[in-house]
């Protein structure tokens, strides 16, 4: 008897939503590979290789509050916004986690880390990517944390 209390137990346990969330993998597919590329293109300073993910007419939205902006709405314009600021932070670099892809978007945190006044700063905002024919074609920054 205590043997199938103790096999109903499992069966209820491993059909829980809980045990399924815990098992869920790392995001992975094409969307992913193109957001974990731009990633590694920025780390490199690399503003030319970045471009190469990016659809000519990329929109960058920063998200604050109830309202949003357009920062940059083309690949030239971000391009040379990214050259500016690898020039201002040297030794920034970033990194994504808890990556999720729901379609064509692809969301995560971005960490980046740099030095500002020789002290060593960081902030954590949610990203999320609309990838279109394996490029990025919007991207919206929610508020740093």
């Amino acid at each position: 008897m205590r043997h199938l209390i103790a096999l109903a137990f499992l069966a209820t346990f491993a059909c829980a939503p809980d045990a399924e969330r815990a098992s869920q993998k790392q995001a992975v597919g094409d969307e992913v590979n193109v957001v974990n590329g731009l990633m590694a293109a920025f780390n490199d300073h690399d503003a030319a290789k970045m471009r190469e993910f990016w659809h000519e007419n990329v929109t960058w939205i920063e998200v604050t509050g109830n309202q949003s902006s357009v920062v940059t709405s083309s690949a030239n314009q971000l391009h040379d916004e990214l050259v500016a600021y690898f020039e201002t932070y040297p030794k920034v670099s970033s990194s994504l986690s808890e990556i999720a892809v729901n379609g064509t978007f692809v969301s995560a945190v971005e960490t980046p880390i740099w030095e500002q006044d020789g002290e060593r700063k960081s902030q954590s905002s949610i990203v999320v990517y609309e990838i279109v024919d394996a490029k990025v074609k919007r991207f919206w920054y929610y508020p740093p944390q």
